[in-house]
């Protein structure tokens, strides 16, 4: 059993992750909205607006509070999407279905160096031809996530600066495996073979979502000069040669 103490950030964000994502809630008929970032060394931040799950496994002795999905298909990849019902463990998925009336999880798993993120939305009811909802709604997801990023900066800030510590029979079983521990991904591109290391991804993501060079430089902490130094890097290697090239290698990335 985990002790989670009532002033944790994590239980008092509740109604501040509801009120934020309301409308995106209400509008597409979802229920559930989780940022999760696990770090290399098997604690957790999480913001939600549903701590019952959480507060629930964490009652439960010696079995995982966080649940991943990774097979030998994701060693390379820098992101993934999965379906909690395709993926996970039944235990976890019947709980959340039969105790807080949450169906067909989806969750966008994004790797870092020294941590992963696990952002998901679920339903409050089943539904035929799941897969094909969510084609549709794969894209406005992915808007929200980033828009989320972008002007919920603070808030992610302050839930990262106090994590949860595990102890190591209530961490994800894939903890070990999910970050990018070799610091970089290898990718075939339109001018060939190169490589984005896992700092110049981070960059490359809050390019995409909108971000200045200062705007990032912020966000990471680094130098303007770094974050350009690191754009310029990827460049040459890369044989891009535009601003909204560099963007576009995201979609490039396996």
């Amino acid at each position: 059993m985990i002790r989670i103490e009532g002033n944790h950030p994590t239980l008092q964000l509740k109604d501040k992750v509801q009120e934020i994502c309301t409308h995106f809630l209400a509008q597409h008929g979802f229920n559930y909205f989780q940022y999760l970032r696990c770090n290399k060394d098997g604690s957790c931040s999480l913001l939600t607006n549903e701590t019952g799950l959480f507060e629930s496994f964490s009652q439960m002795p010696a079995i995982p509070l966080i649940y991943s999905s990774y097979t030998e298909e994701h060693e390379k990849l820098h992101s993934y999407w999965f379906l909690w019902d395709e993926e996970l463990p039944a235990f976890p998925v019947n709980f959340a279905r039969e105790k807080f009336n949450l169906h067909h999880g989806l969750t966008l798993v994004r790797r870092a160096k020294d941590y992963y993120d696990m952002i998901a939305v679920a339903l409050p009811e089943q539904r035929r031809n799941i897969t094909s909802f969510y084609l549709t709604k794969h894209k406005i997801i992915e808007q929200f996530i980033n828009r989320f990023d972008k002007t919920q900066h603070d808030l992610i800030q302050h839930i990262n600066k106090n994590p949860l510590v595990l102890p190591t029979p209530n961490r994800d079983e894939n903890y070990r495996k999910m970050c990018l521990s070799h610091g970089r991904i290898e990718i075939l591109g339109r001018h060939g073979a190169f490589y984005i290391t896992a700092r110049e991804l981070t960059c490359l993501r809050l390019l995409l979502q909108g971000a200045t060079s200062k705007e990032i430089a912020q966000v990471l902490h680094l130098s303007h000069r770094t974050v350009e130094t690191y754009f310029n890097r990827i460049k040459l290697r890369s044989g891009v040669v535009s601003r909204a090239g560099l963007a576009d290698l995201i979609s490039i990335c396996p």
